[in-house]
């Protein structure tokens, strides 16, 4: 294995846990058009016969890559592939080491300025489980973000999506050109990253109150121990992207409601993994919807609906930033408590369908926001709180032990 060979795997490592193709394709497009990239127009391109350099590597990978693009911007699509992406990236990242960098690719690489150091610790084995590792840390990330905005109300899983592909393209230019400084760059920042993890790790951990009764750490927000099922002394509210409020919980069923509202459950307060309505905590056994009920529940709703309905008439006078402000506040209060509840693939084209209608009234909304923003309400509410209801009618949302109500 050459000095190339090993800056070549140190240096890609951060660059396929964030993408899986991107890095593959940049890599093929540099060692058959170095000329492409800036200060490398004096050196030759690899062979024509090298494997790398055949056109339908190029197409295969770019078309790859455009679809990771695009489809990285989808919350389905991204929520899709998360889990598989932690294998495919250490593969990818395997199979361009090994099969996309021959000889005549080395050679090429000869002649680009590669910051080398010694390579005798580097092991193209461990970079594939650094990849894996990075991958999975990732995903982590990606988990939490989508905790704090589940359905991208926010756009934070667009714009991290955004700034990956900027990283990988930046880091892959900045491995040409001075490859030392791009990998102290990108552990210095993982190393940080990690460091935030532990400390809100930390945060989280301290937040938990112990119950006075048998002294299990339950979260803020919980209603009753998970572990004996004792009513909690000190109950904090729950803010609107799951995080602990300062005031205490003066209302407790108005609390619980809000708690089914992030899809956690309304006793301990714990995150619910699956989308059915009916389902048994898997912290504390409690039963989902038993109390408060759906029909409790769609009344919570609805009496936030007539509120935001109203107040959207009133805001909607104000040109285009009424019309924004009324939708993402409906998107926040309204429309992502009953999709919290309805699997991403069911929703999909429900998700298309309702993009279309916001683009239209949008439009309408630049001029005549006071009748777009209730309009534009009333319509998705009704979609989602349809799909919601029908929904809470399906067998397959009842677990064995819960009766339907």
């Amino acid at each position: 294995m050459s000095i190339v060979q090993i800056i070549t795997i140190i240096g890609s490592i951060p660059l396929f846990s964030l993408r899986t193709f991107l890095p593959a394709f940049l890599t093929a497009l540099l060692l058959t058009y170095p000329d492409y990239f800036p200060g490398l127009e004096d050196v030759p391109p690899v062979p024509e016969d090298a494997f790398i350099s055949r056109n339908w590597v190029l197409i295969v990978l770019g078309s790859l890559s455009l679809l990771e693009i695009i489809g990285d911007k989808s919350t389905e699509v991204r929520n899709l592939l998360k889990n598989a992406e932690t294998y495919l990236k250490p593969i990818s990242f395997l199979a361009i080491n090994l099969s996309l960098l021959d000889e005549s690719s080395v050679d090429v690489l000869q002649e680009v300025q590669w910051a080398a150091f010694d390579p005798l610790w580097i092991l193209l084995a461990f970079g594939t489980l650094f990849v894996h590792w990075l991958a999975t840390l990732r995903k982590d990330f990606l988990d939490f973000l989508e905790s704090i905005d589940e359905d991208d109300n926010l756009f934070i899983g667009k714009i991290t999506s955004w700034i990956e592909d900027s990283l990988v393209l930046f880091g892959f230019l900045l491995l040409i050109w001075t490859g030392i400084l791009m990998v102290i760059l990108y552990a210095t920042a993982i190393t940080f990253f990690v460091f935030m993890r532990k400390r809100y790790n930390k945060k989280l951990e301290k937040q938990k109150l112990k119950c006075p009764a048998c002294g299990e750490k339950n979260l803020p927000f919980a209603v009753k121990c998970r572990n004996c099922k004792q009513l909690q002394p000190q109950i904090y509210s729950i803010g609107i992207f799951g995080e602990k409020k300062k005031n205490l919980v003066s209302n407790i069923q108005k609390h619980q409601l809000n708690l089914i509202s992030h899809r956690k459950c309304a006793e301990c307060g714990n995150k619910l993994n699956s989308t059915r309505l009916f389902q048994n905590c898997h912290f504390c056994g409690n039963a989902h919807f038993q109390s408060p009920t759906v029909k409790e529940f769609i009344k919570y709703q609805d009496k936030k609906f007539y509120k935001l309905a109203g107040l959207s008439f009133l805001i909607g006078f104000v040109p285009v930033i009424g019309f924004l402000t009324s939708a993402l506040m409906a998107n926040i209060y309204l429309f992502s408590p009953y999709r919290r509840y309805i699997s991403k693939g069911t929703s999909f084209l429900t998700k298309i369908f309702i993009k279309f209608i916001t683009f239209l009234f949008f439009i309408i909304g630049i001029a005549l926001g006071f009748i777009a923003a209730p309009a534009y309400i009333v319509l998705r509410y009704y979609i989602w709180k349809k799909k919601f209801t029908s929904r809470a009618s399906k067998p397959h949302n009842f677990p064995s032990s819960v009766e339907k109500v």
